[in-house]
C-alpha cells in the first residue's frame, strides 16, 4: 500500500487536498488466521492490533508531513471494501488510491480483490498501482509528462473535465488514442472544451490494437499515467474476455486512473 503514497502526495499538492490513510482490521481475527495463515490481532478497543495500526499510521504521517502534505488516519473494522465505501460516503473524498497485486484469472474468480469489489460502487476516480509490476527499490515515482487516454467509448462531460483538471494540475500533455473507425468518440463538444481551456493535447489514430499502442507509448514515456473509462471485468467475464483496464493492470508499470461511469 505504501506504493500509493508518492502518487497520493502528488495529487494532494496539485489540488491542495488532504490524504486520509485507512487501515482496516478484520472483524473476525481468529477466522482470518485460520483461513489465510496470516498473523492477525483482535480489534477490541486499546488492544494490540489497534495500537500497532495507530503507531504505523502515525509513523507514515511523520514521514510525509515535512513535505507539506496534510494527512490524517483512520482505523475501521470489517471488510476492506465495505469500509472504503463507507468512508467514501461519509467524507468529502475526491479520489481513491490503492495498490494491488496480480492474481491469476482463476484466483480472481474465486477470490475477488478489493478493487473488484469497490469499482462498480465508487463514484470517484480510483488511482491503481500494480505492485507486481513495480521494482519498488529502484523505480522512482515520477510526475507524469503524458496522460495516455484510450478511447473505447464517448466520454461524459464530467470525465472530460476530470482529465483536463488533472492535465492542468500536473502540466502533463493529454494523448487521446482511438481507432480510425471510432472517430465518433472524438466529438466536437470534446474538442471545443479542450480548446476552450487551452489544453495541451494530441489525438492519435491507430489502425490496430489500442491496448498495444497504449502500452508501447507507456514504454516510450515511462513517466506516463494511463486513464481509462472502461469497466473492470470480474468472474467468468474476465476469464473469457479480458477488457482494456484488466490488460493494462496486468501489463503496465505505471499508474492507471479508473474513471467512474458518470453522465
Amino acid at each position: 500500500s505504501e506504493l500509493c503514497l508518492p502518487y497520493a502526495s502528488m495529487l494532494s499538492r496539485w489540488f491542495g487536498g488532504e490524504i486520509t490513510l485507512l487501515h482496516v482490521l478484520p472483524a473476525n481475527p481468529i477466522a482470518e488466521v485460520e483461513r489465510t495463515g496470516r498473523v492477525s490481532y483482535p480489534d477490541a478497543q486499546h488492544d494490540r492490533g489497534e495500537v500497532l495500526a495507530r503507531s504505523y499510521l502515525e509513523g507514515i504521517i511523520d514521514v510525509i508531513a515535512p513535505q507539506g502534505i496534510q494527512a490524517r488516519w483512520g482505523i475501521s473494522t470489517g471488510r476492506e471494501s465495505e469500509m472504503i465505501l463507507s468512508r467514501l460516503k461519509s467524507g468529502a473524498m475526491g479520489i481513491i488510491t490503492m495498490a494491488i497485486s496480480s492474481k491469476s484469472g482463476i484466483r480472481k474468480l474465486f477470490a475477488p480483490d478489493v478493487l473488484d469489489q469497490i469499482y462498480k460502487k465508487a463514484s470517484v476516480p480510483i488511482l491503481v498501482i500494480n505492485g507486481s509490476n513495480i521494482r519498488s527499490k529502484t523505480q522512482v515515482p515520477k510526475q507524469p509528462n503524458n496522460l495516455l487516454i484510450p478511447m473505447y467509448n464517448k466520454f461524459a462531460t464530467t470525465n472530460i473535465n476530470r482529465i483536463i483538471a488533472l492535465s492542468i494540475a500536473s502540466k502533463a500533455k493529454m494523448l487521446f488514442i482511438h481507432k480510425n473507425n471510432k472517430s465518433k468518440f472524438v466529438t466536437s463538444g470534446m474538442t471545443e472544451l479542450l480548446n476552450a481551456t487551452h489544453s495541451d493535447y494530441e489525438i492519435i489514430t491507430v489502425n490496430k490494437n489500442i491496448v498495444s499502442k497504449t502500452l508501447n507509448l507507456q514504454k516510450e514515456h515511462n513517466d506516463s499515467w494511463i486513464i481509462s473509462t472502461t469497466s473492470i471485468r470480474t468472474g467468468f467475464n474476465r476469464l473469457l474476455f479480458r477488457g482494456f483496464s484488466n490488460q493494462i493492470l496486468e501489463s503496465s508499470s505505471c499508474p492507471l486512473l479508473l474513471l467512474p461511469n458518470s453522465n
